[in-house]
């Protein structure tokens, strides 16, 4: 950022939020997000059909990818009679859409004046990601509307946890956009209380995070009994799988304030979060469309508010346990998800070569108490490093540890064998976020 940009923006800062940092397609996106609140579910059926057939119209019309696709399948958008009609269109994966390249893009977009991302790459493949200010502001308008169910209203203060800064900082004060944004890879607990400090001189309110960074920091608050010097209205969890054991070390750490998990994804094709007292993932539905595949339990997504890049039936490669059919949530979101268990590419390996899914792994660490964190390293396929992160002593952890072991076994069977390291902390990735698995198998040269 330029010095003159950076002053303008610590001008603007003082300015009422409203007027500085979001714009016209922001509040827009949110009226229409907040008048679904008023609509019955037959007319918010309607509305998304609708938003459905107007992306892929535009898809068809103005990219090359979708039109050649399209017509070598025999689809044309005025097939899309209703919504049993969208068996007909056929699904794209993250491969194809990193080979189109631009032809993926609707052509009224010059690409070089559009905003440019990509995925984290966890899949062992990063996707470029095209956008506009627009799409953005739909974005952020979304978020917001999904955490107004925890009292959070656009402007206030947060405070980021996130991965290492590029210059090492311990935290930085972002005042334009309200965001004190923390360096979870540096924070400890001889600095714990000089942060917490300054949480209190801004007033900050809500915490934001992966749940793992998270379940960090609250794992040093409660070592450094500090729990109940700061009180945050919310907890805003940000995409990554949530654990019953962090859960547990978030609530002992800051035990007053409310809980909210997102669901989202770098292609912002679909979102989704926790409402009311459940931890069932309800979606917007004039953000995306939400399809689960019957056989592999994958989710499959359309994107409504990226009319800049269209991804249409894409498959996401996240597994979710199944769509409850009635729910406590809101009649305004749907459908309801029971959880977000992994992803399809995170896979291990028992000891004669078949394959374990992380979403399977991930029932083995339920019902902890002391654990704050847990990785899977596996090193050959009848060898398994396991990381466990915790406050407590050792002894503790390792009774709690027995019943863990003997998911892993069920799951793993007995000829798998393992590795046990009691740590302080597990490493995150520079985003903040924890790689709950790792497999070594051929980068360290062993084969079956």
């Amino acid at each position: 950022m330029s010095l003159t940009r950076g002053i303008a923006k610590q001008i603007l800062s003082y300015l009422p939020y409203r007027y500085v940092n979001v714009g016209k397609d922001f509040y827009e996106w949110l009226d229409k997000l907040e008048r679904l609140k008023e609509m019955s579910g037959d007319q918010i059926r309607e509305a998304q059909f609708n938003s459905f057939m107007d992306i892929v119209k535009l898809a068809y019309d103005e990219t090359l990818f979708y039109r050649q696709r399209y017509d070598e399948h025999g689809f044309h958008p005025s097939q899309l009679k209703n919504p049993s009609d969208i068996q007909r269109i056929p699904k794209i994966t993250k491969a194809m859409v990193k080979e189109s390249g631009r032809d993926i893009l609707v052509s009224k977009y010059d690409p070089k004046k559009l905003s440019v991302g990509s995925t984290s790459g966890s899949t062992g493949s990063s996707l470029t990601i095209y956008s506009n200010r627009r799409v953005e502001q739909r974005e952020w308008a979304t978020t917001c509307f999904l955490w107004s169910t925890v009292g959070y209203r656009p402007g206030d203060g947060r405070v980021e946890f996130r991965g290492y800064f590029p210059g090492g900082e311990e935290y930085l004060k972002d005042d334009y956009h309200r965001v004190l944004r923390i360096n979870v890879s540096r924070i400890t607990g001889s600095n714990i209380r000089k942060i917490w400090k300054l949480i209190h001189e801004l007033g900050y309110e809500f915490m934001h995070g992966y749940p793992s960074s998270l379940s960090l920091v609250s794992k040093l608050v409660i070592e450094n009994n500090m729990v109940n010097q700061y009180e945050p209205k919310a907890i805003l969890m940000a995409s990554e799988n949530v654990y019953e054991h962090q859960i547990n070390t978030i609530n002992s750490a800051f035990p007053s304030a409310k809980l909210h998990a997102h669901y989202g994804q770098s292609e912002r094709t679909i979102v989704a979060g926790w409402t009311g007292d459940s931890q069932a993932y309800s979606f917007v539905p004039l953000y995306g469309y939400v399809e689960l595949d019957t056989h592999s339990n994958e989710l499959i997504g359309t994107s409504f508010i990226n009319d800049v890049m269209p991804l249409i039936r894409y498959e996401l490669m996240d597994i979710a346990s199944g769509i409850i059919e009635t729910s406590s949530q809101p009649n305004y979101l749907f459908p309801t998800i029971q959880s977000i268990d992994g992803r399809v590419g995170e896979i291990m390996y028992k000891p004669n070569g078949d394959m374990v899914s992380s979403a399977l792994i991930a029932i083995a660490v339920r019902g902890t108490k002391f654990v704050t964190a847990c990785k899977l390293i596996q090193h050959q396929y009848n060898e398994i490093e396991l990381l466990v992160e915790t406050f407590q002593a050792e002894d503790q952890v390792m009774d709690e540890l027995q019943f863990v072991m003997q998911r892993l076994r069920t799951i793993f069977t007995d000829s798998m064998r393992f590795m046990i390291h009691i740590v302080d902390h597990i490493p995150r990735e520079a985003s903040g976020k924890l790689k709950t698995v790792e497999v070594l198998i051929g980068r360290e040269g062993h084969t079956l």
